[in-house]
């Protein structure tokens, strides 16, 4: 069995003398699901950019794609929020809530021509 590169991750927490319970209090998250990526039973992007801040660790290309998944992921959810948006009543707050996904997908998706301009 391949080991998952997550599980070496309670070492760090260790190293600054840190409970589970600590970290999962820093990062905002339920200790249960912090206890699943230390043990490599799942990938969660906001565990590893937790761990990529509080302990300095860089984020490989490896765990890196967990990441852009979960971008790609965020950004199609985006999609779908504002088509359901576009089907509610004309109203003030809707029309902003559409110009703020719409802002949203936009800071999200870079074309083609920004990669060319950069």
């Amino acid at each position: 069995m391949r080991k998952s590169p997550y599980q070496s991750f309670s070492k760090y927490r260790e190293r600054h003398h840190l409970k589970l319970n600590d970290v999962a209090f820093l990062l905002k998250m339920n200790q249960g699901n912090l206890s699943r990526f230390e043990a490599g039973k799942n990938s969660n992007p906001k565990a590893l950019l937790g761990y990529h801040i509080l302990f300095d660790l860089s984020i490989g290309n490896g765990l890196l794609k967990d990441v852009i998944h979960s971008s790609k992921d965020i950004i199609h959810r985006c999609f779908n929020l504002l088509e359901l948006l576009k089907d509610k009543p004309k109203t003030i707050k809707n029309q902003l809530r559409i110009k703020g996904v719409d802002d949203i997908i936009s800071r999200l998706t870079v074309s083609d021509e920004d990669y060319e301009n950069d």
